[in-house]
């Protein structure tokens, strides 16, 4: 706990000194009680914005990917934030375990269901994951949005949607989740996170955004965002 104290503060003086940070909404973050937070993602720097947005414990999953460097995989695990294991295409069920034990110790987890950065503007669906810990472990889910390139001295922004309920899609007792429901739910989730994007993304955010991700694919040998 010391040390993701330490690194959440190194991180916040680094966004201090580097970038301006906007944020909207912190209102609807709850002093108590567990939920699951779900972005969408532009940047490996996702995780480290959000956990200075609130005192609370947040947990984080993410793909394994962003632990590709040991620096990345140092800071990534003092911050709580968890490799995602995946079987095929789907999350593998120690991982969904793990974050319904954590969601009932009473934590915020936060989720990027696009699975890549900038993966809504590529076409790419979300994955329903986070639509069925939320529903398996019975709590609320709070959509957020972020915005931004994170070039340095460039401006971040951030916004907090209200709590959706999510208890019109917990299963009876004995029966499993309804697949239909997920994707109802799940749907209603990212509409909302793109509702909040929108809502605060100017069309030079766009441009600068759409700019930072195609060079880091082109340094990659994969296809641009057209």
């Amino acid at each position: 706990m010391f040390l993701r104290s330490c690194a959440v503060l190194a991180f916040k003086i680094y966004f201090k000194l580097f970038n301006k940070i906007e944020k909207i909404g912190t209102e609807n973050l709850p002093k108590e009680g567990a939920y699951v937070l779900v972005s969408n993602h532009v940047s490996w720097l996702d995780p480290l914005v959000y956990v200075g947005a609130t005192r609370r414990m947040m947990y984080a999953l993410a793909k394994e990917e962003l632990f590709s460097t040991k620096l990345k995989s140092f800071i990534m695990k003092r911050l709580a934030v968890i490799p995602v294991k995946r079987d095929g295409n789907s999350v593998n069920q120690e991982s969904i375990t793990f974050a319904i034990d954590k969601l009932k110790e009473g934590n915020f987890l936060l989720i990027f269901p696009e699975g890549t950065r900038m993966g809504l503007y590529k076409g790419i669906k979300p994955k329903k994951g986070a639509s069925l810990i939320a529903v398996e472990a019975q709590v609320p889910i709070i959509p957020i949005a972020v915005v931004g390139s994170f070039k340095k001295f460039s401006t971040i922004k951030y916004i907090i949607g209200k709590p959706i309920d999510t208890s019109a899609y917990f299963p009876k007792e004995g029966e499993r989740v309804n697949p239909r429901d997920l994707v109802k739910l799940n749907d209603t989730v990212m509409g909302e996170v793109i509702r909040l994007r929108d809502s605060i993304q100017t069309e030079d955010d766009y441009k600068e955004m759409i700019e930072v991700e195609n060079k880091r694919l082109i340094s990659k040998g994969e296809k641009e965002i057209s």
